[in-house]
């Protein structure tokens, strides 16, 4: 049998790895019920979706053709990843507002139409949005700015 390497086919692939990688990792923790979940009840959850939806595309690839696997693209990949790692390294030093606006940011720049003006209407909007719904309608304590 000859596997066709085809985007359905390596994003399915993707997602049944990280999905048992989860489920490993997540298993030490209590599953609990459902009525009152535990720590490792999510993940384990989130997980299974995950590789159901990973199997979905593998048996799908076999049966279409799908895209062919054309070349990565280094540069979104590196600044997505820098930017998540900056927003982390950020958030409890700067506040969320900077390092929302960071993220956008350097998410948006990978892209090549990168527009300063919609780009920062963009962050100013997210950062807001998401500081409503996490500060004031979910009470989260979370620190808006560095001072």
């Amino acid at each position: 049998m000859r596997v066709r390497l085809s985007t359905d086919f390596l994003t399915g692939v993707c997602f049944l790895a990280l999905g048992a990688f989860v489920i490993a990792y997540g298993s030490r923790y209590a599953m609990g019920s459902a009525m009152r979940m535990g720590p490792g009840y999510f993940p384990i959850l989130a997980s299974l979706g995950l590789m159901l939806l990973g199997a979905v595309l593998v048996v799908r690839s076999r049966f279409r053709d799908g895209e062919p696997m054309g070349a990565l693209a280094l540069r979104p990949l590196v600044l997505v990843l820098v930017a998540t790692l900056a927003f982390g390294l950020l958030i409890e030093r700067a506040g969320f507002w900077v390092a929302g606006i960071v993220l956008v940011f350097a998410c948006r720049f990978a892209d090549r139409g990168f527009r300063f003006v919609e780009v920062a209407g963009l962050a100013l909007f997210l950062t807001a949005l998401i500081a409503l719904i996490f500060r004031y309608a979910l009470g989260l304590p979370m620190r808006l700015l560095p001072f």
